[in-house]
């Protein structure tokens, strides 16, 4: 690939993927949600599938490192979204559950992110968007091997 058109790709990706988080906790405060950050969304998105996760399972689901997991689920803890408890089946372990507070936020926030994702793909058919869903995947594939 030319030196113009691999600097062009990666500049892309890196503004695309800043502007979006930007705009997504902007969009979060507007809304009166402004304790959501876009990492906290993402863990929330998580446990509405599938509560009561391991810290590194949680990880894995996020593409976060564990410390970096464990900073967020910390903050999302102190703002009562979330609470670690002992792991069922050895108490060595904690795991993350929602509170009422979480499990709540669910209804209220879901909207909102179906308006931004419907603004963010503006002027993209769905076959455009699944498409670029998978284009990027592919790209996040070759490039998370470690």
């Amino acid at each position: 690939m030319a030196d113009n058109a691999f600097k062009s790709f990666a500049f892309v990706i890196t503004k695309t993927a800043s502007a979006y988080r930007s705009l997504l906790a902007k969009t979060f405060a507007l809304k009166g949600y402004g304790e959501i950050t876009p990492d906290y969304w993402i863990v929330l998105e998580q446990l509405w599938i599938e509560d009561n996760l391991s810290l590194g399972l949680l990880a894995n689901k996020t593409h976060k490192d564990p410390a970096s997991i464990s900073r967020i689920i910390e903050g999302m803890a102190k703002k009562g979204l979330v609470k670690k408890v002992k792991d069922a089946s050895d108490s060595r372990f904690s795991n993350v559950v929602l509170t009422k507070k979480g499990t709540e936020l669910q209804d209220k926030i879901l909207p909102i992110v179906d308006e931004f994702y419907t603004e963010a793909t503006r002027g993209l058919n769905p076959i455009e968007v699944k498409e670029l869903v998978r284009m990027l995947e592919h790209v996040f594939t070759n490039t998370n091997r470690e």
